[in-house]
């Protein structure tokens, strides 16, 4: 093993002739550097993260869910325990919600940017917060490639633009993991900042950011029969941090939520999530290998990589000294425990996502300056990776010149696809009427790099490279372009602001659910109702699949006054504006040209509603 892989403190030794000891090509080591290294990332980051976050509208049911609860906090509605929408305890503790308060009134009010941009602001800390600690522990050429790879997994990405809690929640545990290792080996003499870290984990999204640190530390000390260095972590000083500023906010939200908020989030989100049982109905429940299929598919377009990996570690493998021994306790241990639960989404794995970039990052550094054990396949990888952004561009620009020129035809694809919503097409001819010059400059730069590949020398570093700028191109494109003719298509934003226009100040109500969308974009609280409530408000808000499922005699109570947009994109999912009829109940009418189906497009008029008699 290298020197500067046991060693990244000391000074690095006069290589040897023999090839096993080569260093890295000067340029790469020259752009590793933290001078060059940490403003590359930091354009990187906001490439990926920051371009066009607030540019279109909520269209998921989790962000305005936690979307909602910042509009509480932001408007009068404590900071301790709001109520979500003014009708429900939120589920997770509230940090993530508190700085987005701050971002929002910083910002003038709340918006998509100001609830997306605590996700955005720390998956770019992650990023560089991951090339540091990792070239403490390592080296620069490690550390960069291993920050490359975190910010461009689609995990990552997918967290790190959505209003979201699990990119708060990884950011802190991230530097939780990283410090600790730091005090073990000698490298840091801070000791709160662990515990700091923790404590914030915990306040956002419960014990588990204190249970996973835990686990992990105590696996390793183990394994390394460090027992002695419990004593030097100040323990009692890091208990009182943790309990002050996370339990001092759960004892704080026991008193004000009382009965109910014990049971939503400590029963229901933790220990139930964990055992499952019949009192959980919170789905996700998947079987046991779920969540290695999940992280092969968040860690693309990396997961190709892994080959190369493999060949580095079993024919040249490493010394497995301390600190590797950690990165791989860590990657391990988070893997199997959430193996365990019956609730599993890909998401939960985010927190390890720094330990598998690191250990990936390890040994495709291996390959750059042994490249012998891994040649063959890094040619062929470097072909396939060529072919593929090849492939991926040129698909771009033929859907690009086929949207333009013959769009009836590119909507007929779309079906195929069971992309259904009728305003899908249009809205994205639109967008990309907007930014055409990106449209096509994003898809031709891809081009060029998976040319570049098949035809030169294919050296694991130039792969690399070659598969992050690639991302960063796809990425920008995605984001200015086809989430936002998506979130244009989907959202009930233009739908929410029409229904209360036509409620007025007319009393209104959710049938049986609360939709978190019109909840943040009506800026007003709604209760939810029931067919058994005798005072029922002259409207209610209700999905038609549920409407649909009334007997006669109920539903014949209500007119259709407005129907929405689609709320997925094979066409399905539709909110329902209803106004109690006066009189005899009779069935429910038909759609007819009375009113007019509510839709988002921003190039066709498609909004309308019932005309009142």
């Amino acid at each position: 093993m290298p020197e500067q892989i046991v060693r990244a403190d000391s000074e690095p030794t006069s290589p040897p002739s023999d090839e096993t000891s080569k260093a890295p090509p000067d340029w790469l080591e020259y752009i590793a550097e933290p001078r060059h290294a940490w403003p590359i990332l930091l354009i990187v980051g906001v490439a990926l993260y920051l371009v066009n976050l607030g540019g279109y509208p909520l269209y998921t049911k989790g962000e305005p869910r936690e979307a909602v609860t910042v509009f509480d906090i932001v408007h009068g509605g404590g900071i301790i325990l709001p109520q979500r929408a003014g009708v429900e305890i939120p589920s997770k503790p509230l940090l993530m919600h508190w700085i987005a308060a701050l971002v929002s009134i910083v910002a003038g009010g709340v918006s998509e940017f100001s609830v997306r941009l605590p996700s955005a602001g720390l998956a770019i800390a992650g990023v560089i917060v991951c090339y540091f600690y990792v070239r403490r522990l390592f080296d620069d050429v490690t550390a960069l490639i291993a920050a490359l790879i975190l910010g461009t997994t689609f995990q990552y990405l997918q967290a790190g633009t959505g209003a979201r809690v699990d990119m708060t929640l990884t950011f802190f545990m991230e530097v939780a993991f990283f410090e600790f290792i730091l005090m073990a080996e000698g490298l840091t003499r801070r000791r709160m900042l662990l515990y700091v870290a923790i404590a914030l984990a915990v306040l956002t999204k419960g014990p588990i950011g204190l249970i996973l640190p835990g686990l992990v530390a105590v696996i390793w000390i183990a394994l390394e029969k460090r027992w002695s260095f419990l004593g030097e972590m100040n323990l009692v000083g890091g208990a009182i941090v943790v309990i002050l500023l996370a339990g001092g906010w759960y004892v704080a939200a026991l008193i004000e939520g009382g009965p109910d908020f014990f049971r939503k989030q400590v029963l229901a989100e933790n220990l139930l999530r964990f055992a499952g049982g019949s009192d959980f109905h919170e789905g996700h429940i998947h079987p046991f290998y779920y969540m290695e299929l999940a992280l092969l598919a968040g860690f693309m377009p990396w997961t190709f990589l892994l080959p190369i990996v493999g060949a580095q570690a079993a024919r040249s493998p490493l010394t497995v000294a301390p600190r590797l021994k950690y990165i791989f306790v860590w990657f391990a241990a988070v893997l199997i425990f959430y193996n365990l639960p019956q609730s599993k989404r890909g998401v939960y794995l985010l927190c390890m996502y720094p330990s598998f970039a690191t250990l990936v990052a390890i040994y495709l550094r291996q390959a750059v300056v042994r490249p012998a054990p891994s040649r063959t396949l890094a040619h062929w990888l470097a072909r396939l990776y060529g072919v593929a952004m090849l492939l991926l561009g040129s698909a771009a620009l033929v859907a690009l010149a086929m949207l333009i020129a013959s769009p009836h035809e590119f909507a007929d694809l779309l079906q195929v696809g069971n992309i259904r919503a009728s305003a899908f097409a249009p809205t994205l001819a639109s967008t990309v009427g907007e930014h055409w010059i990106l449209a096509i400059a994003m898809p031709l730069a891809v081009v060029v790099l998976g040319v570049r590949l098949i035809v030169k020398r294919p050296l694991v570093e130039r792969i690399v490279f070659a598969i992050a700028a690639a991302m960063v191109f796809v990425t920008i494109a995605v984001n200015v372009i086809v989430v936002p003719a998506i979130a244009n298509t989907l959202s009930l934003k233009e739908f929410t602001d029409r229904a209360m226009k036509v409620v007025d100040d007319n009393p209104v109500g959710y049938l049986n659910a609360l939709n978190y969308d019109v909840a943040f974009y009506s800026r007003r609280t709604i209760p939810i109702v029931s067919q058994k409530d005798l005072d029922m408000p002259r409207y209610v808000i209700a999905w038609r699949t549920l409407f649909d499922a009334l007997p006669a005699s109920k539903s014949s109570r209500f007119e259709i006054v407005m129907v929405s947009n689609p709320t997925s994109l094979d066409g399905s999912d539709e909110m329902l504006l209803l106004r109690q009829r006066t009189g005899a109940a009779t069935p429910p009418p038909k759609p007819s040209d009375d009113y007019i189906q509510a839709g988002t497009s921003t190039t066709t008029s498609l909004v309308e509603f019932r005309r009142p008699p």
